[in-house]
């Protein structure tokens, strides 16, 4: 029989609502035991030694990989598949590299601007007095994390003084660089993909910033994804994105060279914003991305018409056709001239 182990990060009980993942993994759990058939396990795991024991005493088929830190931090989450190639178990999700890339956003947006991918002009600084001349307004976020963590209604700067005073607060808060970013006000759209070796482009999705009618700022602040008692949250929804054709079509296909410049593998999500001219621009990029019901990814798997153990089967499958096939670990991600098809949006 098949056997699926799920990993995740153990959180402590008191540890920030981003990094725990207990709701999704009895979710995911449930499907693909109870609906896909499955021999499931799950391990919550803090080290390296941790997770080795995990995956060696469930003898795995593959190894669905929720693990996004390790030792309480995001910087090892790139740690996870380096230790299960080792092992010799195959895995869903990006490889080492594109998780590398992806958690470090400044070196993620230049990788993509010298590919030729359309993105924000961004800086990487470690003081507000390195700032210089930027143009703004901008906003301002920590380098190497992700779900919003560090954003919050005073991200966006719009003078030289608050500018440099909000850099020198995130580089003391996180204790990491800062990225400072092109504020991009347009519509914030999403597309995510799942599939190997093919990624299906899933129809976008689009964030309505209700509280920018009250003069709120219009950005995913970290309240807004995770604070359901807040005012962002409540005032933030996710919503199926209502656009010109030929737009999706130009939305998705920086989406898809997104995903493919970036080495993403099974299933992932870009997030653009559509500039003055109805460009889209990338603005992040979540290679292993929220799996939870209500999350970006799920949310576009049931617009596209695919249920839960559907997106999920689609999602293990690539792992599975790895283990059986250890060559195609190698394969390459398809090109952006050559990836997709009729199920594309």
């Amino acid at each position: 029989m098949t056997r699926i182990l799920i990993v995740s990060a153990a959180a402590a009980a008191d540890a920030p609502p981003d990094v725990k993942v207990d709701d999704v993994v009895s979710e995911l759990f449930s499907c693909l035991a109870f609906e896909l058939g499955y021999d499931v396990s799950h391990a919550a795991v803090r080290t390296v030694p941790e997770l080795e024991r995990a995956v060696r005493s469930a003898h795995p088929t593959i190894v669905l990989n929720l693990c996004e830190t390790l030792d309480g931090s995001s910087r090892y989450e790139s740690l996870v598949p380096v230790v299960l190639e080792r092992l010799g178990v195959a895995y869903t999700g990006s490889p080492r590299e594109a998780l590398r890339t992806c958690l470090h956003k400044f070196e993620c947006n230049d990788l993509l601007r010298r590919s030729g991918v359309a993105v924000p002009i961004s800086r990487r600084v470690g003081s507000g007095a390195e700032l210089g001349d930027f143009p703004l307004p901008a906003i301002v976020k920590p380098d190497r994390e992700d779900g919003s963590v560090g954003i919050d209604g005073s991200s966006i700067v719009h003078d030289r003084d608050s500018a440099r005073a909000r850099v020198d607060a995130c580089v003391a808060a996180h204790a990491q660089p800062a990225v400072v970013q092109e504020y991009i006000p347009g519509r914030e759209i999403s597309v995510s993909f799942v599939g190997y070796p093919e990624p299906r482009a899933l129809w976008p999705g689009e964030i309505s910033f209700d509280l920018a009618l009250d003069g709120g700022p219009t950005i995913l602040t970290y309240a807004a994804k995770w604070e359901p008692d807040s005012i962002d949250y409540v005032a933030t929804r996710p919503v199926t994105a209502a656009v010109d054709p030929a737009i999706v079509r130009r939305i998705v296909a920086t989406a898809r060279r997104t995903f493919s410049v970036l080495g993403l593998r099974d299933y992932g999500r870009v997030d653009l914003r559509l500039d003055a001219r109805g460009e889209p621009r990338v603005i992040d990029v979540n290679p292993n991305c929220d799996l939870g019901h209500e999350g970006a990814f799920m949310r576009a798997a049931r617009r596209t018409g695919l249920d839960r153990a559907q997106a999920l089967s689609l999602l293990v499958g690539g792992a599975l056709r790895r283990a059986l096939s250890p060559a195609s670990e190698t394969l390459p991600p398809k090109s952006a001239a050559t990836a997709g098809g009729a199920d594309d949006p």
